[in-house]
């Protein structure tokens, strides 16, 4: 049997529809949707005045908390606030820009997406392994007549969206509808990631919803009969009295490996080449994970070596986050016209007129990791895996990638060399 690895993750981001004292509203003007969009016969993107942004270390630097876990998507982020970008306009545009590191105008960046999304999709369609980008717009029925048709023909042809039109008023239907969508689209991993409060107060609002699957096997697999149950401890001093019992699968292969001043770093390759996992075992988690930047990940993907032989001592895992505060975190970061009634510019997504404004009211992000056992046979790995190495004795001239206290986990694209994931592993529960 084998090691396989298994990550969902979905973001929603709800707008919502602000209702001012004025009764008179602006009659809204339809936008043909006769001409298609076709990436090669756009001019080259217009490059936006901006100074560097370290998207996704910035975000990381906020929602990091000292001796929790942390597991989030960069890409899922990016795509879901990608899709209320191409809709904005003015100084919206201008801080959702510099805080995400887009590089291009609102009308352009989607683009980029389209060319992200589509060579991702490539790997799916390889089989190697599953990953599943889905993105959605779900929209209140009372906005048919003033959604701009351009902005809904973008998000098709760009991200892939699928487009709803229903009824906030009833706001349970419309929550169990998107709730059991996003289920469908996660295989049952993430479960109510929108409430009916949440589709109430949005006062006809807008849900725009990111979610991805991912499942891979290993390139080079853990046997069941080398697991065995140890202890991991749950901070970096290593005290007895911060641990707990957990299963260490092991294997002793061929991968990529170096050592830092407080790092050591192991590559482990999935069934599809394009796709690896970088593990990063600190001295220190908090003090790493605090500094974590981009000058640090390019360090760290350059001092890789050649794969040479490493003993790996990895735990069997999954962690489940949830990131509710977003909000506030990317107003800390510096957007903060997109979440205000008042000066929120979306009008590239709907024309709402004089009397009301649309708004990012609320920003969502689940996440679910597994590292499993596929099949029954995990007992009895557990039972038989003492007899496999216990008689072995090490090989001095092997390094020992032992993962048994906390530590960081990405899922790399190498053609990109981009984290698609990122976890800090404090305290994980066992993956039976």
């Amino acid at each position: 049997m084998f090691r396989y690895l298994s990550i969902v993750l979905s973001l929603i981001l709800l707008f919502a529809v602000s209702a001012c004292s004025r009764n008179k509203q602006v009659e809204p003007k339809q936008v043909s949707t006769e001409q298609n969009v076709v990436a090669d016969k756009v001019p080259a993107p217009a490059k936006i005045d901006r100074q560097h942004f370290e998207y996704p270390y910035s975000l990381w630097e906020q929602v990091n908390r000292k001796n929790e876990n942390l597991f989030l998507s960069p890409l899922s982020i990016k795509a879901a606030l990608g899709m209320a970008y191409t809709g904005s306009r003015g100084n919206t545009a201008d801080e959702i820009a510099k805080v995400m590191g887009y590089d291009s105008k609102p009308d352009q960046e989607h683009l980029s997406f389209r060319k992200t999304i589509s060579m991702l999709n490539e790997i799916q369609h390889r089989g190697n392994a599953k990953l599943n980008i889905a993105n959605a717009m779900f929209n209140a029925k009372a906005n048919e007549d003033i959604l701009i048709p351009n902005y809904a023909k973008t998000l098709q042809e760009s991200f892939g969206s699928e487009l709803f039109s229903l009824d906030f008023n009833k706001a349970k239907d419309t929550a169990d509808f998107i709730n059991q969508w996003v289920e469908k689209k996660t295989e049952n991993r993430i479960k109510d990631i929108i409430s009916e409060r949440q589709i109430a107060d949005s006062n006809d609002g807008m849900v725009l919803v990111n979610s991805i699957y991912f499942k891979s096997d290993w390139m080079t697999q853990f046997e069941s009969f080398n697991t065995r149950k140890g202890i991991f401890y749950t901070s970096s001093e290593r005290d007895e009295k911060q641990s707990k019992p957990m299963p260490l699968m092991r294997q002793t292969g061929s991968f990529r490996y170096a050592e830092t001043g407080n790092c050591q770093l192991l590559e482990m390759p999935f069934a599809e080449s394009e796709l690896v996992m970088l593990f990063v075992l600190p001295k220190d988690i908090e003090e790493t994970s605090a500094a974590l930047n981009e000058e640090m990940w390019t360090s760290w993907m350059k001092s890789l070596s050649r794969p040479r032989q490493v003993e790996v001592i990895i735990p069997r895992f999954r962690l489940e986050h949830t990131l509710d505060q977003l909000v506030d975190t990317f107003r800390t970061l510096g957007i903060a016209d997109a979440f205000d009634a008042g000066k929120a510019d979306f009008s590239g997504i709907m024309k709402t007129g004089g009397a009301q404004n649309l708004f990012i009211s609320d920003i969502v992000h689940k996440a679910f990791l597994e590292v499993i056992e596929q099949g029954t046979e995990a007992a009895a790995a557990t039972q038989v895996g003492f007899a496999k190495t216990s008689f072995t004795p090490p090989d001095p001239n092997i390094p020992v990638f032992k993962a048994d206290q906390p530590f960081l986990c990405m899922i790399v694209h190498k053609p990109s060399n981009e984290a698609l994931f990122m976890a800090k592993v404090i305290n994980p529960d066992d993956a039976e």
